[in-house]
């Protein structure tokens, strides 16, 4: 049986959600504070980011306040109820890159732009050994646990709840062989597996597409919840933004929609693959 979402993610899920509905409302966070007798105004502000649980009661005037509905309200509950859980043991990753991995778990549909490199969730072992090692600022032995946790991750690709995955690939990805002629075989190889899985889509947006919305970034969109909060997650070198307010997440949304469309069809995406070996 699948692990179920980490309370991080449910955490970062309720808050999105809950400043919705209080943009809804059109409350201020002042307001809020001052209806909710609460002294301390920063407390609305680490709700809503998912920094900090919500008693029962607290939650229950929340939802008096907002005026939600029955449906809404019963999400809300279930939703505060699993992000009041305990978190899981020790982290051994930057907390930016716990927050993503909490959401990646708790997604319903991942789309991956990728414009260099493939995503992480994608990276057979030597694949992302050969990534990680180029860095220089780990230590093998903290390689060897970032590998592994890669692998862990993949799992999730074929349980039973297994997410839908959508990927759109440059051209550049193919071009360049990470690892070698060897290791890249073997990504490639990988890669051309997951296809065969019905929740797994590849397309790859040739040079020939020229520009779009998305060229010169790679990023990922997830969706989870119901109602669909929607967060875009962009990584740099030693950090990462989580976007999760409509003018920002439009817009992600609409470069990947611009690439999608601009992507070769399945099949001759699956040609590409095949001859990217070298």
């Amino acid at each position: 049986m699948a692990n179920p979402p980490p309370p991080l993610a449910r955490r970062i899920e309720l808050g999105a959600l809950l400043r919705t509905y209080r943009e809804r409302a059109g409350l201020e966070v002042g307001e809020v504070a001052e209806a909710l007798g609460w002294t301390y105004v920063q407390k609305v502000g680490l709700m809503e980011s998912g920094k900090r649980k919500l008693a029962p009661l607290e939650v229950n005037a929340l939802l008096d306040l907002y005026e939600l509905g029955t449906e809404e309200r019963e999400r809300v509950v279930e939703l505060a109820k699993e992000a009041r859980k305990r978190d899981a043991g020790p982290a051994f990753a930057a907390d930016w890159a716990q927050t993503y991995l909490a959401l990646e778990v708790a997604a319903s549909h991942l789309k991956f732009y990728a414009e260099e490199l493939l995503p992480g969730l994608l990276q057979t072992e030597d694949y992302a050994r050969a990534i990680l090692e180029e860095g220089r600022s780990l230590t093998p032995r903290e390689i060897d646990r970032a590998v592994a946790r890669r692998a862990e991750r993949q799992h999730r690709l074929t349980e039973p709840n297994a997410p839908r995955v959508t990927v759109v690939l440059s051209e550049s990805v193919l071009r360049r062989g990470v690892g070698g002629p060897e290791v890249w075989r073997g990504q490639l190889d990988y890669l051309r597996k997951l296809t065969d899985l019905p929740n797994f889509a590849v397309h790859v947006l040739p040079f020939s597409a020229g520009a779009h919305l998305a060229l010169g970034t790679s990023f990922t969109l997830l969706h989870l919840g119901d109602p669909v909060v929607t967060f875009a997650y962009i990584e740099a070198l030693t950090d990462s933004d989580f976007l999760d307010r409509p003018p920002h997440t439009e817009v992600y949304i609409l470069a990947f929609d611009r690439a999608h469309r601009a992507a070769l069809p399945r099949a001759e995406s699956l040609e590409m693959l095949d001859q990217a070996k070298f």
